[in-house]
């Protein structure tokens, strides 16, 4: 009996150390197994992976945008706000400065409880699984890395300081809304920096870290929801010695205060040069040497990420006027130009179509208009549709065996199936109203049109170019490449290549110059023919105006864009050397050495013909435009440093001339049959009537205004002594013009948008900008300049003045 009863008790013993260490064996092993497991290594450690933005800044050093796959951009801890360092711990991990990555007291607390009073992972647990874990789909593989994040933990932590812990997690975390670590965050929900969040505002950040879903502010439903969530994180930093209990009573009353900066790459400054500049950047970080090896590798030899090494770009725009740039050009085009557009095609039968465009060439824009269209290539299957899973949206599953495409996530698309129609249904599809939110200069509006009659009604809108540089140094202050991004991506600086009608003529007159015409001869004021080949009629150019006879200054043909002087000279010096002269002045699209290519029947790029005309200010001398200076890496290293392109273009002679007589088209020039002074950009100058809001600029301004056949493109060319500045009106097809030179020639579609420009940069006291004359060369010209005190008339002064 008695050795029963030893026995029984014998088994209660181990009954009990197996109940007691049971749970300390388990944990144990599945230690062990997690130290064996796929772990990081130390370099892994040393080096987290991370995808970070590259940032775009202004020549000020503000930003300007970002690349980015997460819009990530690291801070160093000390420029994190106290109250975010604070609220974190007195919400996440109050033993944080005490533990060593992982807490027992919290785990103890939790396992007896279920996680009832709070959980168990310590910050640098939740760190650590950022890094390096997807949340496991099941319960038994949760488990196991949680184990797994104990040990990596212990290491970070050995590794790592406290600081250096807190500014990880703070960098690494997704805020939702695009705003992936603390400095995104702070920008998209605050517009402010990290250093400068107040506490209630750091509250509100700390807050979402638990579920930054639930807690979005940027969902009116969930205001009250964040507002307590807010108060729950201040309480804690309350009880937790970081508030006392009057700041807690004032905070808490306070409203959220969220001044939200929605974050997309189709917003924000500057977004046509952003678009171009990724470009520009991708293409250069690519580009390989003479033997095949990258000019700009990373250290491991691959070509850098744009998306994801977070790279920092130094541009050359100037914030003030690319603001300044792109106001100007919404001023003229929403208020004024765009209403007389609509005003002018309501009165054609196949509007926005001029007139004289036949129905089968309307047709045939449309047709491509419409295949150009996301709409089209995702209903062909050659494009990804909307990640958002409009309507037409099928699943593999539910319809096996048909014919459906595949979008790559990685490619940009979303995992999704679409039909694939024929191609004869296409057309009905686009003939069907769908609902759509289309583009206004009031804002975006919420309608019901077909697909076809959407292409219609886009086409109708004006669009303008503006790049403005200094030519000096060649760096780009402005880049404007359209009217909204969000709707009209075409960029028509550097990509659109449209007729620059009188715009050209300077090269034909700097070649007459250089070849010592005197810009106060006298020519008379008629036709000149050129013989054309065997079956042609000759060629014999019209003025605008229809109006000839009398004499004229070479000075004022150019300041009145007179055609029949400009052919003269043409017939006098030949295509070929007007050819190599644009050819030396930068001009490198297509140019046919023909007769009427004095009258601008090239298609140039508004950079083309801006950079072009900069050689008159820079004395004769050349300058490639750039639009950044270095790239440097996410350690501030610089990996491309960029010197423009320069060389003699024509002699400092010629340029200063032509500056003088460029000048007369914003001064007038002298017409000695007549006595009166007029140049077709005077109206720069006067401020009667509606001119007024961009005229009355009084500082020395050479500049050529410019007009294609059928007013289907605008032109105006302002020339500074230390700024130069390309505008370009037009609709995206040729066919779709004003009716009328004095609505759609450049002096009214373009020049209006340099004149809002200019005015705001010349009165912004913090833009150094010279409202002096261009200097002139030493020496004797061998040429009176000024043809008015030669001839009479008004004895050299400006009407405007």
């Amino acid at each position: 009996m008695k050795k029963s009863t030893a026995n029984s008790k014998k088994r209660r013993r181990l009954l009990w150390w197996g109940l007691v260490l049971s749970p300390v064996l388990g944990i144990y092993l599945m230690l062990l197994a997690a130290s064996l497991s796929d772990l990081p290594s130390v370099e892994d450690l040393e080096n987290p992976r991370s995808d970070l933005a590259t940032a775009v800044l202004f020549s000020d050093g503000t930003q300007m945008g970002q690349y980015y796959r997460e819009n990530r951009i690291p801070v160093d801890y000390d420029r994190i706000s106290p109250n975010v360092v604070n609220a974190l711990i007195a919400t996440e991990d109050e033993r944080f400065r005490e533990h060593a990555g992982v807490d027992l007291r919290g785990t103890l607390r939790a396992a007896v409880f279920l996680g009832g009073r709070g959980g168990a992972s310590t910050l640098t647990q939740q760190l650590a699984k950022m890094l390096f874990h997807d949340r496991s789909s099941n319960v038994i593989g949760r488990v196991f890395q949680k184990f797994q994040e104990w040990i990596i933990s212990a290491r970070l932590e050995r590794m790592y300081t406290k600081d250096e812990i807190i500014a990880m997690y703070l960098n690494r975390f997704d805020w939702v809304n695009q705003a992936v670590g603390i400095h995104s965050a702070a920008r998209v929900y605050f517009n402010t920096t990290p250093d400068s969040l107040r506490i209630e505002e750091a509250a509100m950040l700390v807050g979402m870290c638990k579920n930054p879903a639930l807690f979005n502010p940027n969902k009116a439903y969930r205001v009250d929801t964040v507002l307590h969530r807010r108060m729950v994180v201040m309480d804690q930093m309350r009880r937790n010695g970081y508030l006392t209990d009057a700041q807690y009573d004032s905070l808490k009353a306070l409203p959220l205060g969220l001044r939200f900066q929605s974050v997309s790459h189709t917003e924000g400054p500057a977004p046509y040069f952003r678009e171009t500049l990724r470009e520009k950047v991708q293409e250069l970080l690519s580009s390989t040497d003479e033997d095949g090896k990258l000019r700009y590798p990373r250290a491991d030899g691959k070509p850098y990420d744009l998306y994801t090494d977070g790279l920092r770009i130094y541009t050359t725009l100037d914030r003030r006027m690319q603001a300044y740039a792109e106001w100007g050009v919404r001023e003229h085009l929403a208020n004024e130009l765009q209403a007389d557009f609509f005003k002018d095609i309501a009165r054609k039968k196949n509007r926005p179509f001029d007139s004289r465009v036949s129905k089968d060439e309307i047709q045939a824009i449309l047709t491509t208009a419409m295949k150009r269209s996301t709409r089209y290539k995702v209903l062909v299957g050659k494009q990804c549709g909307s990640c958002e899973r409009p309507a037409a949206y099928i699943t593999k599953a539910q319809h096996e065996g048909s014919l459906h495409y595949h979008c790559d996530p990685d490619k940009g698309g979303c995992d999704a199936w679409w039909p694939v129609v024929k191609e004869a249904e296409i057309p009905k599809i686009f003939d069907t109203p769908v609902k759509m939110r289309v583009f206004s200069w009031k804002g975006e509006i919420d309608t019901l049109l077909s697909p076809m009659d959407s292409i219609r009604y886009y086409k109708s809108f004006l669009r303008s170019g503006l790049l403005s540089m200094d030519p000096r140094t060649g760096f780009v202050k402005a880049w404007v490449g359209g009217p909204d991004f969000k709707h009209f991506q075409f960029d028509h600086v550097d990509k659109a290549r449209r007729q620059v009608g009188s715009t050209f003529k300077p090269f034909v007159y700097a070649t007459a110059i250089r070849e010592g015409m005197d810009p106060c001869r006298e020519l008379p004021n008629q036709k000149i023919c050129f013989d054309m080949p065997e079956g042609q009629p000759d060629w014999c150019p019209e003025n605008s105006d229809g109006e000839y006879g009398g004499m004229v200054t070479v000075e004022y043909a150019l300041a009145n864009s007179l055609n029949t002087i400009t052919a003269w000279l043409m017939k006098q010096y030949g295509p070929e050397s007007v050819t190599v002269l644009a050819r030396h002045m930068g001009v490198q699209s297509p140019l046919d050495p023909v007769p009427s290519l004095c009258l601008g029947v090239a298609d140039l790029k508004l950079s083309e013909i801006t950079g072009a005309f900069s050689s008159f200010a820079n004395k004769g001398v050349y300058i490639e435009p750039i639009v950044f200076t270095r790239i440097e890496d996410k350690n501030g290293n610089t990996i491309v440093d960029i010197t423009p392109k320069t060389y003699e273009a024509l002699d400092e002679r010629t340029a200063y001339i032509m500056l003088k007589m460029l000048k007369g088209v914003t001064d007038g020039a002298y017409n000695p049959s007549t006595g009166k002074v007029v140049g077709t950009g005077m109206r720069l100058r006067t401020s009667w009537g509606n001119r007024q809001k961009y005229a009355n600029i009084k500082f020395p301004t050479a500049g050529k205004t410019g007009t294609t056949q059928n007013n289907s493109d605008g032109w105006f060319i302002g020339i500074t002594p230390d700024l130069v500045t390309g505008v370009w009106t037009g609709a995206e097809d040729r066919s779709v013009r004003f009716s009328t030179t004095d609505k759609g020639q450049g002096a009214n579609s373009a020049l209006p948008i340099y004149g809002y420009y200019m005015n705001r940069v010349y009165a912004d006291p913090t833009i150094e900008i010279s409202t002096g004359d261009f200097e002139r060369p030493e020496g004797d010209l061998g040429v009176e300049l000024d043809c008015r005190k030669a001839k009479g008339g008004t004895n050299g002064k400006p009407v405007w003045e």
